[in-house]
């Protein structure tokens, strides 16, 4: 059977064997996570907001399926203290590491609006946190009103970082915290930027420790880059990196980035989804989405293996699928799976198909060609020596797609025929003037939507005489004639594939080649002698007129085999990855886990699933039962984050 898929709906395709397809958009609700970056930076800490969650008590927010790694908003403080209220129904996690100035005992004062915790740890392990302050709503800045505001005494050694945490829920009302201290030599007062790192999977002046093929590695990859650069090389260990983002100075000054500054390491600024950090490893350009040219973005050849600084590997086929790595980048599928290869797409190309028939009833095809526009004069004469010089008819078949960018717009087609001639714009009969009569016009009018094809088919047919036949589309306000190259498109004649427009189970390319409308139900009509149907020669490689064998490549495409079970059904899904969070953020390949899959036949209760693996982007669910069958996918990621499911689709098995 062919295999139908709908064009331009959306970012995922449900692909029904032999029968009809829907596409539904945005699988890409999948909660921002929390972004922690590699690297503490000095002066600041990052504020983690969570909305929209009810209560005013902080349980509630360590409740909430938000915390701790899916905030609403994230931003940063250079101090401890939030004075002004931010709204209703938050709550707010601070996490990061406290630098004492001097050695001695410390005392901790807490105040906010509404329950407000502070945690503190004797190290830079957040495991190793305890709460030592909690307070109830109380006003601005005042740390008396409860004893328990006020921490016990702790030891804190100058020249260490210790890890702490702030916890607060707001309810209603007004909102507020502040986190104070004293200790030798300093009077309570708020804790400011100069005694604050934010939070980071690396702590504050922590170094990372390389293994010797690392090391080698890193020596390696230093001396190389200032050779090429003409730099002397620099032989101090660690290597020049003045901000502690684990870039070598020189490559970020190459390309841009601030020596000074660790949170560029994270940067994106070509969006390939790979970091600056990745790009330094791999020994990509930062700056250019397609380090080598090959029409493959770094990301994606840096996430399946390949070799984003070699132009060859666009071209090498590693699954042996017939499809090389830059098909299978296109067609979006898995570049290391046999069974993940590109579907055979339809190709259009401008013009009309007009088919060309005996009699003046289409009675018997003679032949399909490609005809730029509908406007021929053949006098006394006929189309071709193929075809006679009277008694002939045609059939002009394309998609007209309205050139206005939004709302609707009316178009007005006018014909010009000698004789008959009858006019279809999107299914409907707009002319119809089906009778031997010398050149006249005749005009109707059809509002459409912007950028939306519709079909528009011409019949015309010549009994006597002079032989004409003209097709102009305009815009009605203006009168301007548009270009048909412009505006009207048809499946090329030569295209290796087609689907079907009306789901019939005969693909358009067979019905265009072999004289068959394509938005007339056809199947079960005969066209021969032999009472062979329409769908039994397709079916059996015949030409539906003289049943003659269909010879490749104008043998029907037959993309999916029928289910071996007849009384079971199959369903193929395929989607687009997505590259975006729903904060806009984006999200890389490496960090999508899994898909999963759920259906049934209670559009409710989805009580059946599948897990897909990272990596593919099509799956097959065999063994459905008669009747209506429902299914939505969603997306996790490696911190077992989901997205909200998809809008639900449906296929019925028969």
């Amino acid at each position: 059977m062919a295999t139908i898929k709908a064009l331009g709906l959306g970012t995922m395709v449900v692909v029904v064997s032999g029968c009809q397809s829907w596409q539904f958009r945005d699988i890409e609700k999948l909660p921002p996570t929390a972004a922690v970056p590699e690297v503490s930076t000095k002066g600041q800490v990052d504020v983690w907001y969570y909305d929209s969650v009810s209560g005013n008590s902080v349980q509630n927010l360590l409740d909430s399926n938000k915390y701790p790694d899916a905030p609403d908003e994230v931003t940063t403080f250079t101090e401890l203290r939030q004075s002004a209220s931010r709204g209703n129904n938050y709550g707010t996690l601070i996490q990061g590491f406290l630098a004492p100035p001097t050695t001695g005992e410390y005392t901790f004062y807490l105040s906010g609006d509404d329950e407000t915790q502070l945690w503190l740890s004797e190290t830079e392990n957040p495991d190793a946190a305890v709460q030592i302050a909690m307070t109830m709503a109380t006003p601005l800045d005042n740390f008396s009103r409860y004893s328990s505001q006020t921490s016990g005494v702790h030891f804190l050694e100058a020249g260490k970082k210790y890890y702490f945490q702030l916890r607060h829920k707001e309810g209603g009302w007004d909102d507020h915290f502040t986190v104070a201290w004293s200790g030798p030599g300093i009077s309570q007062q708020v804790i400011r930027g100069e005694h604050l790192y934010s939070w980071a999977k690396t702590a504050p002046d922590a170094k990372p420790e390389l293994g010797a093929a690392e090391a080698y590695k890193l020596g390696y990859k230093i001396g190389y880059f200032d050779a090429e650069q003409g730099l002397s090389f620099n032989d101090t260990y660690p290597p020049l990196d003045e901000d502690g983002d684990n870039l070598y100075d020189n490559w970020e000054t190459l390309h841009g980035l601030d020596p000074r500054n660790p949170s560029d390491v994270n940067s994106d600024t070509d969006n390939d989804l790979m970091t600056a950090l990745d790009e330094y490893w791999a020994g990509t350009d930062p700056n250019a989405e397609d380090t080598d040219g090959d029409g493959i973005p770094d990301g994606y050849e840096y996430a399946f293996g390949m070799d984003p600084t070699n132009p060859a590997d666009a071209s090498y086929d590693t699954d042996g699928d017939g499809y090389s790595a830059l098909d299978e980048y296109l067609a979006n599928t898995n570049p290391d799976d046999a069974t993940d290869a590109p579907l055979a797409e339809p190709v259009y190309e401008p013009g009309f198909v007009g088919q060309y028939f005996t009699g003046t009833n289409f009675d018997q095809f003679v032949y399909s060609q490609k005809d730029a526009e509908i406007d021929f004069s053949w006098g006394n004469g006929g189309p071709s020596p193929d075809m006679p010089k009277d008694r002939f008819s045609v059939r002009w078949q394309g998609w007209f797609t309205p050139p206005h960018s939004s709302g609707t717009k009316e178009y007005t087609f006018s014909t010009t025929t000698d004789d008959g001639v009858r006019l279809y714009v999107n299914g409907t009969l707009v002319i119809d003037q089906w009778k031997n009569q010398s050149p006249t016009e005749y005009t109707a009018t059809a509002s459409l939507g912007a950028d939306q094809p519709v079909a528009v088919n011409m019949e015309y047919f010549e009994s006597g005489w002079g032989a004409a036949a003209k097709l102009t589309i305009s815009e009605t306000d203006t009168g301007k004639i548009l270009a048909p190259q412009n505006v009207i498109q048809q499946l090329a004649l030569n295209s290796e594939f087609a689907e079907s427009s009306i789901g019939d189970g005969i693909d358009d390319l067979y019905k265009l080649r072999y004289g068959l409308p394509l938005l007339k139900p056809v199947a079960t009509q005969v066209f021969n002698n032999s009472g062979v149907t329409v769908l039994d020669a397709y079916q059996s490689g015949l030409h539906p007129y003289t049943l003659e064998t269909v010879s490749a490549p104008d043998a029907p495409n037959t993309a999916e085999p029928a289910p071996s079970d007849p009384t079971l059904g199959s369903v193929t899904l395929s989607w687009t990855p997505p590259g975006t969070r729903v904060d806009g953020s984006s999200i890389s390949l490496s960090e999508i886990k899994n898909y999963k899959i759920s259906y049934g036949q209670n559009v409710e209760t989805l009580n059946q699933s599948l897990d897909v693996a990272a990596g593919t982007t099509t799956t097959q669910i065999t063994g459905l039962t008669a009747g209506v069958w429902f299914f939505t996918i969603q997306v996790i990621d490696n911190n077992g984050l989901s997205s909200e499911p998809s809008e639900p689709v449906q296929y019925s098995v028969k």
